[in-house]
């Protein structure tokens, strides 16, 4: 995945469903309903990465809370630990 080399693939899913002994059979099999797609995703520079570590954090945030908050106080917190993750830029004055 490393060398963004998706066309590789359909390669690698044969050889694994090949195999008897491999445990990633079940795996490989259910990536061929969208294979397009995941060959698309391994060939290509874009990383939704930081967006699913945002989205994880504010989970995680939300889960902590369960129960203990209105919306409006837990809309207040995920703001702010949003706005304090967020890249500080420097500013010219």
């Amino acid at each position: 995945m490393t060398n963004r080399e998706g066309d590789r693939l359909p390669h690698w899913i044969a050889d694994v469903c090949a195999d008897d002994q491999c445990g990633l059979a079940g795996f490989a099999a259910g990536l061929l309903p969208d294979l397009g797609a995941v060959v698309y995703g391994m060939s290509t520079d874009w990383s939704s990465g930081p967006v699913e570590g945002r989205v994880n954090d504010l989970k995680a945030l939300k889960r902590s809370m369960f129960g203990r908050a209105q919306t409006p106080l837990l809309r207040k917190r995920l703001l702010l630990i949003a706005a304090s993750r967020r890249p500080q830029t420097l500013t010219a004055r």
